[in-house]
């Protein structure tokens, strides 16, 4: 007993969100923990043993050297920035070239004199004299900000120390002297031919850094200078540069290799979290596939809505998903490298975001397998598996289709074959080949489409009553026999159908009323004699009730044939149909008028609203008798004390009579649409008068005259709505 608890628990819906919280939250905190130590912008804690041999670092610290040169070779000062001696005009040609997409050109130059350049195309040449002083003026804009930027950096890293050295005269720039230099830990040294000491990048990109490491800027380095090792070759200058890791911790690059100390610390901390939750991750996703779709262990697996995919369509859809989120990781982690902390804060959310969707994903695919599994149909729910079944009935039962579409294939593959011969070859006999096998086809395809054309007659003459439409075989084409033997076929059955009903229908029309004419003779004797004995002075009180009982019940049994009668006139259509233009809701206040003492001696109240001209077209007894019935059932079966709601309005086409009232019986246990069928009662205890023909008789009339009649049931709430066409001019 305890071990069957223990399983239903096991496979409860509580058990099933509980474990798919835990492995949602666990998918969250393992890419949480992947995502911190694989941060491509401060590289992974565990990829370096110290901050000084890290790409940021190697990063941060080229740029810096370029901004040493730069500043004090290339530079210098504003106004020298400003005379344009700090552009390499070749370079800014090339850059304008470039840029606006223009063609070949030559640059002519000599000592002293300026640079002359040619374009090959006239219209390129007049856009670059028109143009390149207002490009050449950007440019040393750029530089202009780029200088500033470059002395604020050299300003912010006070931890960098640089001494630029002159082989021609000994001149030294700096902020260190070349021995203190050299004795630091890290240290540099270039010349444009030889570097020694810590790597330095040649590079042309440009970076920004802050004091905690965040990268506040990027961008392609100024395109107007060449790299720092040409300016140093060019100038006569050697380089000593290098870092103080002894000072006080206020040097950026202190800063940034504390943070990076305490990141490395925290990364394996991170890794452990990491795998510990993807362990749990898996173990649920396991559970969930145990138990997904059951109740119980040996109960029957459901489905979901999911499961009507195709297998091998979900699996295909499973690796689409995956293989894009993984595209997107990666594009989101090595973007992060450009941006600014807040916005790698957000991408990091996303990231995280993206893996827990991808858990769901991964989540829904392996329950849905493991239902399927449990289901036995793996292969069966396939697109392969369903393409083969198609053939399979196809090639079983499609004979038309078979032959059309294997007929379009070879007649394709002919066309193909005899036009590559024909292609290949000077010959005119493919091209002949290929005219009579096109004029075949017309042929076939016309004899096809006309035995379409007769077998789609038959079938519209069938659908109108006309069975004896009979296909002639001898013209039907070889691929349309089976349709058209099918067709024959279905017309013999239908013909035979409807004449068994219609002669079943009449056996029971004339059976009704013969028995009931029969009945009617010595029915019309007993209640003669009744009205007799009736006429007698009998002095016994007891034989006075007796020959009241056989009045009322001769009277209603009279009542019930006529009803039975009628009923299977107006079922059979045997009935005649006079319409004319009636007024709905002057017929239905003379049949309460017709009803007034019994409505009052029954205790109901009858309200009854009606909108004005109201005309209907249908016929006045059937009508009358459609009220009678109606109204007589209310009186019957409507709780005493209560009202009966008559209603009478219209819409485009037709006039509406809604009658509602509150039953004294139950009937909520009865079947609405059985209510209308002949001897069916809503007092399944007969206790109540009534034969059970009212409503059927009432139905039938109603139809008959192209009418509609609605019965509907809310609790004891009994309504019947009969709609009649209106009358038109």
């Amino acid at each position: 007993m305890a071990i069957k608890s223990k399983s239903s628990k096991m496979y409860s819906n509580a058990s099933k969100i509980t474990a798919v919280i835990v492995v949602l939250l666990a998918s969250l905190l393992a890419c949480t923990g992947l995502v911190y130590v694989s941060d491509t912008r401060y590289e992974s804690g565990l990829n370096y043993s110290s901050y000084y041999d890290t790409e940021t670092f190697y990063a941060q610290y080229s740029q810096l050297v370029r901004d040493v040169v730069n500043v004090n070779l290339v530079y210098k000062n504003e106004e020298n920035i400003k005379s344009g001696a700090a552009l390499n005009e070749e370079k800014v040609i090339y850059n304008f070239a470039l840029s606006n997409s223009l063609g070949e050109y030559t640059i002519y130059s000599s000592v002293g004199q300026p640079v002359n350049v040619k374009f090959t195309d006239y219209n390129d040449q007049a856009y670059f004299d028109e143009r390149y002083e207002t490009y050449k003026q950007q440019a040393i804009q750029d530089q202009l900000y780029e200088y500033d930027d470059s002395v604020k950096e050299l300003e912010r890293y006070s931890d960098f120390c640089y001494n630029l050295v002159s082989s021609k005269d000994n001149i030294s720039i700096g902020n260190l002297s070349v021995n203190e230099i050299d004795n630091l830990e890290i240290n540099s040294f270039l010349d444009g031919r030889y570097s020694k000491g810590k790597m330095v990048y040649d590079t042309e990109n440009y970076y920004t850094y802050s004091d905690e490491g965040e990268l506040i800027n990027y961008f392609y380095y100024d395109n107007y200078l060449d790299s720092v090792s040409r300016i140093l070759l060019n100038n006569g200058y050697s380089l000593h540069v290098g870092v103080k890791t002894d000072d006080d911790g206020s040097g950026v690059f202190n800063k940034q290799c504390q943070a990076y100390d305490k990141r490395r610390e925290f990364a394996p901390k991170a890794v452990g979290v990491a795998v510990a939750c993807a362990v749990i991750m898996v173990v649920g996703i396991v559970f969930l596939a145990y138990v997904a779709g059951q109740t119980g262990k040996n109960s029957q697996v459901t489905l979901m809505a999911i499961d009507n995919i195709f297998n091998d369509v979900h699996l295909i859809i499973f690796i689409a998903i995956a293989g894009l989120s993984l595209f997107l990781a990666v594009q989101l982690m090595t973007s992060t490298y450009y941006m600014r902390e807040q916005w790698v804060n957000l991408v990091k959310g996303l990231m995280c975001l993206l893996f827990v969707v991808d858990t769901i994903v991964l989540t829904s695919f392996v329950t849905c397998m493991s239902r399927q599994i449990k289901k036995k149909q793996l292969f069966s729910n396939t697109f392969i598996a369903a393409t083969v079944r198609f053939i399979a009935s196809f090639i079983k039962y499609s004979n038309i289709r078979m032959w059309t579409i294997l007929c379009l294939v070879l007649f394709a593959v002919a066309n193909a074959v005899l036009g590559a011969f024909a292609h290949a070859s000077d010959s005119f006999i493919p091209i002949v080949f290929m005219v009579i096998l096109n004029i075949i086809a017309v042929i076939f395809v016309s004899r096809a489409m006309r035995s379409i054309k007769k077998i789609m007659f038959a079938v519209k003459e069938t659908s109108e009553g006309n069975f004896d439409c009979k296909i002639d075989m001898k013209n039907i084409s070889p691929s349309m026999v089976n349709f058209a033997e099918d067709v024959s076929n279905m017309q013999s059955g239908l013909k035979q159908a409807v004449g068994r009903a219609v002669k079943g229908e009449k056996m029971k029309t004339e059976l009704i009323t013969n028995v009931s004419h029969d009945l009617k003779t010595p029915l019309t004797s007993i209640i003669t004699y009744v009205d007799l004995l009736k006429r007698e002075e009998l002095d016994n009180e007891r034989a006075q009730n007796y020959v009241a009982i056989l009045d009322e019940k001769s009277r209603r049994l009279k009542q019930l044939i006529e009803d039975l009668v009628e009923a299977s006139k107006a079922s059979s259509g045997n009935l005649a149909v006079s319409k004319a233009k009636l007024d709905y809701k002057e017929l239905m206040e003379q049949a309460l008028g017709e009803f007034e003492e019994r409505i009052e001696d029954s205790g109901v109240e009858f309200k009854f609203n009606a909108e004005d001209g109201v005309y209907i077209y249908a016929d006045g007894s059937h009508m009358w008798r459609i009220a009678e019935n109606l109204i007589t059932n209310a009186i019957k079966y409507t709780m005493k004390n209560t009202r009966v709601f008559i209603d009478i309005s219209k819409n485009e086409k037709e006039g509406i009579l809604v009658i509602k009232n509150v039953s004294s019986i139950p009937i909520d246990e009865v079947d609405v649409k059985s209510l209308t069928e002949r001897f069916v009662r809503g007092d399944t205890s007969r206790t109540m008068e009534g034969s059970g023909l009212g409503l059927s008789i009432t139905k039938s009339l109603t139809e008959i005259q192209g009418g509609k009649l609605d019965v509907s049931v809310d609790g004891d709430v009994f309504k019947v709505t009969v709609k009649m066409p209106l009358y038109t001019e």
